[in-house]
């Protein structure tokens, strides 16, 4: 039972996840920190939305694949089986939407970057993760489980870390955080991984601490004081001019320590279903967005964001579905 529960928390912190993922693209048009597309009107909520949903929206995506990476781990495959999973979870739709979702789109509304692209050029877009979209987090994903795959192995064979590999991991994660960049050979997707492995490893932790969690968050008054400080940081960052790297860093671990501390562990059928097609949503939806961005850029506000969140909601959704009842659900990772 206590299982489930914690399945059912996993659950609801994902479908929360991809909602603001969908409805962060919705909007940001809007954001003044996106100028791919212009607009002339002008929406200064959903620009303060935008700020905020950018905080934590990937920052739990990682943080899931870390706390589930618990069980892959333990299994002890072997890092050569680990390639071959997570090629076929995470490359093969990389490429898959990449050449038959995201391609054909951008060329049929003209995107800027892609007229007159040959299959070559973008073949080499793709490789290089250069102006590809939402699709850069597959690759980053993938390094963040080989990093995080070497990283537990060597701790485990190290005497003095081998009793808490979850503890190396994150110490190794930020550093890499620091300093990865030195390291990165300029290649986009080991930058991000180096970015967000810190997370990935919080979400690893969490599962290793779950239980000390569980005590801390059943206390009251001091979950609602995580919360509480949580969200004045979350303000101070939206509408600051900088932030000081350790308020970012404890704004961020916040985040996702309140997830899974605070979030019910209580689900309902809607969020189940949202829940199992997330990654189909997150690989059809941000595509489609751009039909409204180049056609309808001027329009009101409550027209583009309603077509872009419920209407291509609903049919990366309905797509994500469809896709899996297909032999072609390798395109959503299964």
């Amino acid at each position: 039972m206590a299982q489930g529960k914690r399945l059912h928390r996993l659950t609801n912190i994902r479908a929360m996840a991809i909602f603001m993922v969908v409805l962060g693209h919705s909007i940001i048009l809007y954001s003044s920190a996106w100028n791919l597309y212009e607009t002339s009107v002008s929406a200064p909520f959903l620009d303060m939305l935008k700020k905020i949903i950018d905080i934590p929206q990937m920052l739990l995506f990682f943080s899931l694949s870390g706390y589930l990476f618990v069980f892959s781990h333990q299994k002890k495959r072997g890092i050569l089986n680990l390639v071959k999973s997570k090629a076929m979870r995470l490359l093969v739709p990389f490429l898959g939407i990449g050449v038959f979702w995201l391609l054909p789109i951008r060329l049929l509304i003209h995107y800027p970057g892609y007229e007159g692209l040959t299959i070559q050029a973008f073949a080499v877009k793709l490789m290089t993760i250069n102006d590809v979209g939402h699709l850069w987090f597959l690759p980053a994903l993938f390094f963040v489980f080989l990093l995080s795959e070497v990283i537990l192995t060597v701790a485990e064979k190290i005497p003095w870390v081998k009793k808490h590999p979850e503890v190396f991991l994150c110490l190794v994660a930020f550093a890499l955080y620091l300093e990865g960049y030195r390291i990165g050979f300029g290649y986009a997707p080991l930058l991000s991984a180096y970015n967000y492995l810190l997370w990935f490893s919080l979400g690893y932790a969490l599962h290793i601490w779950k239980d000390m969690l569980k005590k801390t968050y059943a206390l009251v008054p001091l979950k609602w004081a995580l919360i509480l400080v949580n969200l004045v940081l979350i303000g101070y960052c939206v509408t600051a001019d900088s932030m000081r790297l350790t308020l970012s860093l404890l704004m961020k671990g916040l985040c996702i320590i309140n997830a899974y501390g605070a979030v019910p562990d209580e689900t309902c059928e809607i969020v189940e279903k949202i829940d199992r097609n997330s990654f189909g949503i997150y690989l059809f939806h941000s595509p489609l967005i751009y039909i409204t961005y180049a056609t309808i850029p001027d329009a009101s506000p409550f027209i583009v964001v309603f077509l872009n969140l419920v209407v291509f909601g609903a049919a990366a959704y309905g797509l994500s579905e469809l896709v899996r009842r297909t032999k072609l659900k390798a395109l959503i990772g299964e």
